[in-house]
């Protein structure tokens, strides 16, 4: 589960980066191939308690008194459609004020001083689809927390001094945000795929930023954070009976608010087949992606996909890691990602970050791997592993007995089934070569993507232009502040 607000493209091509950073100092000559992996054990999994408050608001409990510590998490359903264009970026404003400006109660100066002296936590935020809030703390404090984590989440206050103070990180980040190969190829794959004119692709501007209005918190806030959508989960050192009491006395006088349940804008179906190239003369490396529209978690053939992504870039033993990587040595590091995300279709994408004088080589690399798996089944030493890596990492699902708590409420916020991993873990079993090649045909489509190029032009191979496709060179300078000359 997601609630960084870095967008999922840039965090795949972040992990890329840092394992092919930890493969590289690996000794040459150890080969994976040659380890037999055991059987995995049955998993033992919590069931958590389900109940629901008076004004709809959903709760789920697990009890644990390993250690004195109770923690929670709450989710509300948001929309980027909440957002108009001329203020992109009042979603993670607004979270972020949420927690900073504190209540109308409790100030967020005087909260930080309080929470700091009890060794507690309470947090907020806000993505372009969920609304979150969250809180740590002793035992011992746990009503106390509780009930300030309530108000924040209630009632803030959204002060101007605030607001101004997280106006000012935005605008440092939008000033930095060409400072770094990684997340201009991320928001220019995103633009490929969604469309420039697409809530899902937007980008906050020094404009848009300053646009943001108190009174535009206020709304959103109120639109977002409503009870009957709210979705709790708590976990650690308490008696559900005595929680479900003192939930329904925090939230009790929080009335449903009426308002229609945020609506997800439409994904187009199909992506326009175009080269985009942006220019970053100060670097020796390239970033290069062949990127089109991936699919939503539920879709039927979610698992056979991860086998397909883990055999064409998931890993030491991929083909885009051996070919690309370790055979022909044209890349500091490569993979894929098939482009699963829970409320709409993410980015299918392969990569590779290379020298700029092997860019265009190493394109074609990647276009002849995709092509590849599309061809022909996957041979049966090659699915073998590529399907028990998958196995062997679902494994981490529920590597703390919390996690079947915070994932039941995650899918009981997102609308998926409560058991969604059991029905996952028996289609990841029943996945074979032949329901593989014909997921991967079915939701690979190459003459339906695009590429996606950051780099130093001069001093690649050869032109852009016979790579085959509409050539679009990407404008990333960035709009400077109002007033500024």
């Amino acid at each position: 589960m997601r609630h960084a607000s870095c967008s999922p493209a840039l965090a795949v091509l972040c992990a890329a980066t840092l394992m092919g950073t930890v493969a590289a100092a690996e000794d040459s000559r150890f080969d994976p191939h040659h380890m037999v992996p055991p059987p995995l054990h049955a998993l033992r999994i919590a069931q958590p308690e389900r109940v629901v408050l008076a004004n709809g608001g959903v709760v789920f409990l697990l009890e644990d008194h390993t250690f004195p510590v109770v923690s929670g998490t709450a989710y509300f359903p948001s929309s980027p459609a909440l957002v108009g264009d001329d203020k992109v970026g009042l979603a993670g404003l607004t979270g972020e004020v949420m927690r900073s400006g504190g209540s109308t109660a409790h100030p967020g100066d005087a909260l930080d001083d309080h929470l700091a002296a009890i060794g507690a936590s309470v947090a907020t935020s806000l993505s372009l689809e969920l609304g979150y809030g969250g809180f740590r703390c002793l035992t011992e404090n746990s009503d106390e927390v509780l009930g300030l984590f309530a108000d924040v989440l209630q009632r803030p206050d959204f002060p101007e001094g605030k607001i101004r103070l997280a106006r000012v990180g935005m605008h440092q980040a939008i000033a930095s945000r060409n400072d770094e190969m990684l997340p201009i190829a991320s928001r220019i794959a995103e633009q490929a795929v969604y469309g420039r004119g697409s809530p899902w692709a937007r980008t906050s501007e020094h404009a848009t930023v300053d646009a943001i209005e108190r009174a535009d918190c206020r709304r959103l806030h109120e639109r977002v954070f409503v009870p009957e959508r709210m979705v709790i989960a708590v976990y650690g050192d308490f008696r559900s009976a005595d929680m479900k009491r003192r939930l329904a006395t925090v939230f009790g006088s929080w009335k449903r608010s009426g308002t229609p349940a945020p609506q997800m804008p439409a994904v187009a179906a199909h992506a326009q087949r175009r080269m985009f190239f942006a220019p970053k003369d100060d670097v020796t490396q390239s970033a290069l992606l062949v990127v089109g529209l991936g699919h939503r978690i539920d879709d039927p053939g979610h698992a056979a996909m991860d086998v397909v992504e883990q055999a064409l870039g998931g890993g030491s033993t991929s083909r885009l890691n051996r070919h690309v990587r370790a055979q022909r040595g044209l890349a500091y590091s490569t993979g894929a990602s098939a482009g699963a995300e829970y409320r709409k279709p993410g980015v299918f994408m392969a990569y590779a970050l290379t020298r700029n004088d092997s860019a265009l080589t190493a394109l074609g690399l990647l276009r002849g791997e995709i092509d590849g798996v599309l061809r022909a089944p996957l041979g049966d030493e090659e699915f073998r592993e590529a399907k028990e890596s998958v196995q062997n990492q679902f494994v981490f699902n529920f590597e703390q007995r919390s996690s079947a708590l915070f994932r039941a409420a995650y899918y009981q916020e997102l609308g998926y089934p409560l058991d969604y991993l059991t029905r996952y873990q028996k289609a990841l079993a029943a996945v074979t070569p032949a329901s593989a090649f014909e997921a991967a045909r079915s939701h690979i489509r190459p003459d339906e993507m695009s590429i996606v190029v950051v780099g130093k032009e001069k001093e690649f191979e050869h032109p852009l232009a016979r790579e085959g496709l509409p050539l679009e060179r990407v404008d990333i300078s960035i709009p400077p502040p109002a007033g500024h000359k």
